[in-house]
């Protein structure tokens, strides 16, 4: 296998569906750019979480490079049973940010054991698919941290704050072994 490609999805829009809410103007548009730039790459397979914002982010991509769009619910957030919450908002209220600090998980309406076996399970399934050229994966940030944080033997769920459409860079060395090329990439965004 080449690369793993981890993408964060679109920025979503504030509208009515607080339940899987889709992409902004902003979302699509960088999902176009995401689209653009990992388009010339020989990619093998793209993956997405069910959620909106994850599979509009990835649907461009699947479209130019002509590959099918495979759908897998171990790289659903958190939230995927709850309201979505707005990082941004959580973040200026300070006692949402503490209760959100103290059980990210949780706060998000998951199971925390739970939701990192899900989202290791996912991933090491679509890692041992034996992919020849490049994989896409569209999700979430609490999924890209999970891996990178299980690749970087780092403890905890938010080590990172992956930028929205940020790309982050595994590669599977081995059954049990992924090494980390690079984490929340966004020049390609400007």
């Amino acid at each position: 296998m080449a690369q793993i490609f981890l993408v964060r999805h679109g920025r979503p829009a504030r509208n009515m569906d607080r339940f899987d809410p889709g992409l902004s103007e902003q979302g699509i548009l960088h999902s176009k750019t995401v689209a653009a730039f990992l388009g010339a790459r020989k990619i093998s397979a793209i993956y997405a979480s069910p959620l909106k914002r994850a599979r509009q982010t990835a649907e461009p991509l699947a479209f130019a490079a002509g590959v099918e769009l495979t759908l897998h619910d171990g790289l659903a957030e958190a939230d995927r049973n709850n309201h979505y919450v707005f990082a941004e908002d959580t973040m200026t209220d300070p006692i949402e940010w503490a209760k959100f600090q103290s059980d990210p998980i949780g706060y998000l309406g998951g199971n925390h054991a739970e939701f990192v076996t899900t989202v290791l399970d996912a991933f090491q399934t679509i890692r041992n698919a034996n992919h020849a050229d490049n994989v896409v994966i569209f999700t979430h940030a609490f999924p890209i941290n999970i891996v990178l944080a299980d690749a970087l033997g780092l403890d905890g769920v938010l080590n990172f704050i992956p930028h929205y459409c940020s790309i982050s860079r595994v590669k599977a060395l081995s059954l049990n072994a992924t090494k980390v090329i690079s984490v929340n990439e966004t020049a390609h965004l400007d």
